[in-house]
């Protein structure tokens, strides 16, 4: 009897540490030490993209400087596989135009990925961009605090053939894709230079999901 319970004790034990095993954090970042990893400059160069800065406040601020190119930062470290779940606190500033941003998972360079994404005008959108172009998966709104702002906390995973997002106050949405499989997970910003596009991050973690 004795035997039979610590093998029974044994069993659960592999079941429970094997369930924790399947998200396993890769990074926590509230980006309040400038040294964890991400990029810090401004763009002073043809090719980038817009500026990534920490700032005094402890959060990370990313700013397009060409209009309706994506401008996306892989995180510092990254899961083994395409499987993860992503949060981050948020605050858009849309300004005057059709500025958005927000978490995008297997990139494979600015024009290949799946993004998570928040307008300026309260839409929030699962998107695929390939080659450029943008294809919306699933639609949905989320309250803004004023007009052109969107301050939420957004949650995402990217599993499978299967893309989750919901945001605090707005929509839960799901899509099923499945083009990329593979890829860079971190942050994303698009809009217009001259109206002012500006978004800030805090508090975000990147969990491996591991194999499907």
């Amino acid at each position: 009897m004795k035997q039979r319970l610590m093998s029974g004790l044994v069993a659960a034990t592999a079941v429970f540490a094997s369930s924790l095993a399947v998200a396993a954090p890769v990074l926590r970042d509230d980006f309040s030490n400038a040294r964890s990893g991400w990029p810090n400059m401004a763009a002073t160069r043809s090719g980038d993209l817009g500026l990534a800065v920490y700032t005094d406040s402890g959060k990370y601020q990313m700013t397009p400087v060409e209009d309706q190119v994506f401008g996306f930062i892989p995180a510092p470290r990254q899961a083994k596989a395409g499987n993860v779940k992503m949060e981050s606190d948020f605050f858009l500033y849309a300004g005057l135009g059709a500025g958005a941003a927000g978490l995008g998972c297997r990139h494979q360079d600015h024009r290949n990925f799946y993004g998570f994404m928040a307008r300026g005008d309260g839409k929030l959108m699962i998107l695929k961009v390939k080659d450029g172009k943008v294809t919306p998966l699933a639609t949905g709104n989320v309250k803004g605090v004023m007009a052109g702002t969107v301050d939420t906390r957004l949650r995402v995973e990217c599993k499978g053939n299967t893309l989750r997002m919901s945001a605090s106050g707005g929509s839960s949405l799901s899509a099923q894709d499945g083009e990329f499989s593979t890829g860079d997970s971190g942050l994303f910003v698009i809009g217009e230079k001259m109206a002012g596009t500006s978004v800030q991050f805090d508090n975000f973690v990147l969990e491996d999901l591991g194999q499907r």
